[in-house]
C-alpha cells in the first residue's frame, strides 16, 4: 500500500502541476495581451503627441507671422508719420531759406548802395548847395533806416531757421 499511497501523492502533485502550468499560462497570455494593449495605447498616445506637437509648430509659426506683420504694420505707419512730417518740415525748411536768401540780396543790394552813397557824400565838394546836401542826407538817413529795418528782419528770419534746425535735429533725434 504504500506504493499505492506513493502513486497517489504523485497523481497529487502532478495535478497540482498541471493546475498551475494552467494557471501560469493562462496569466501568460493574459499579460501578453495586455502588453499588446499597452502597446497599442502608447502608439496611439505617441501619434496623439506627434499630432499636438505639429500643431503646436503649426500655431508658433502663424503667432510669429502675425508679430511680424504686426511689426512690419506699426513701422508703416511710423514711417507714413515720419514721411509727412518730414515732408511738412522739408516745405518749411525750403520757405524760410527763401525768405532768407532774398532778405540777404535785400541787405547787401542797400549795403552798396548805402557805401556809393557815402562816397558821393565824402568826395563831394564844399561849393555844393545846401539843398543838394540835406536832400542826400536825407536819403543816406532813410538808407540807413531801411538797413537797419532789414538787418534786423534778417535777424529774425536766421532765429526762426536756427529754431526749425534745432527743432528738426531734436525731430531726427526722437526718431532714431
Amino acid at each position: 500500500m504504500a506504493q499505492t499511497g506513493d502513486n497517489g501523492g504523485l497523481e497529487s502533485a502532478k495535478t497540482r502541476l498541471e493546475t498551475a502550468l494552467s494557471t501560469l499560462a493562462q496569466e501568460v497570455a493574459q499579460s501578453r495581451e495586455a502588453l499588446e494593449q499597452s502597446r497599442q495605447a502608447q502608439e496611439k498616445t505617441i501619434q496623439e503627441m506627434s499630432t499636438q506637437a505639429d500643431r503646436m509648430q503649426s500655431l508658433e509659426q502663424e503667432n510669429h507671422r502675425l508679430h511680424e506683420q504686426i511689426a512690419a504694420l506699426s513701422l508703416q505707419d511710423a514711417d507714413a508719420e515720419n514721411s509727412e512730417t518730414s515732408a511738412t518740415l522739408e516745405a518749411e525748411k525750403a520757405a524760410l531759406q527763401q525768405n532768407y536768401d532774398l532778405l540777404k540780396r535785400q541787405y547787401t543790394s542797400l549795403q552798396d548802395e548805402f557805401e556809393g552813397l557815402q562816397d558821393r557824400v565824402g568826395a563831394a565838394p564844399s561849393a555844393t548847395p545846401d539843398a543838394d546836401s540835406d536832400a542826400l542826407k536825407q536819403k543816406v538817413t532813410a538808407l540807413m533806416q531801411e538797413r537797419d529795418d532789414l538787418r534786423s528782419e534778417l535777424d529774425a528770419v536766421i532765429n526762426e531757421l536756427e529754431s526749425y534746425l534745432a527743432e528738426t535735429r531734436s525731430a531726427a533725434g526722437g526718431m532714431n
